[in-house]
């Protein structure tokens, strides 16, 4: 072996320019901004807790849900975009013949998976919030039912 690999975490970088791909930083723009859109419907979904139930609170939740699958989308297209920073000449270095969504010498960590995990879990939140509306609800309670 002509050069030694060494392992090395990128946590704690201090500027989002020392990111070296282009395209990492792109992905860590749209996942950032998918997650800052859950966050928003997660606050819309609280204040409809507090909606009476009719037409407003039915208009909340459909906007509850387009933001969500708006943040699915983004954070999807972010999860993406990421392996084409394998390309990069910084990742070369260590990887060896790595590519666009080849690895090369490198594995992909657990983080980049259960990222993917947590979008295809999102992807049924719009459904959810099609429902969310209390109208919706059964009218019989449960105690009755059992």
């Amino acid at each position: 072996m002509d050069h030694m690999y060494s392992c090395y975490s990128f946590a704690g970088l201090g500027k989002f320019a020392e990111i070296p791909s282009l395209s990492w930083q792109a992905s860590v723009v749209l996942c950032c901004g998918g997650c800052v859109l859950l966050a928003v419907s997660s606050m819309l979904a609280f204040i409809i807790v507090f909606l009476p139930s009719g037409a407003c609170e039915r208009r909340a939740c459909v906007l509850a849900g387009y933001v969500q699958m708006v943040s699915v989308f983004i954070m999807g297209s972010g999860l993406l975009v990421y392996p084409f920073g394998l390309n990069s000449t910084l990742v070369k270095s260590f990887c060896g013949n790595s590519d666009v969504y080849y690895a090369g010498e490198c594995q992909i960590g657990w983080g980049y998976m259960l990222a993917i995990v947590g979008v295809m879990l999102t992807i049924f939140l719009p459904f959810f919030a099609k429902y969310a509306p209390k109208d919706h609800m059964s009218p019989t309670p449960l105690p009755t039912i059992l």
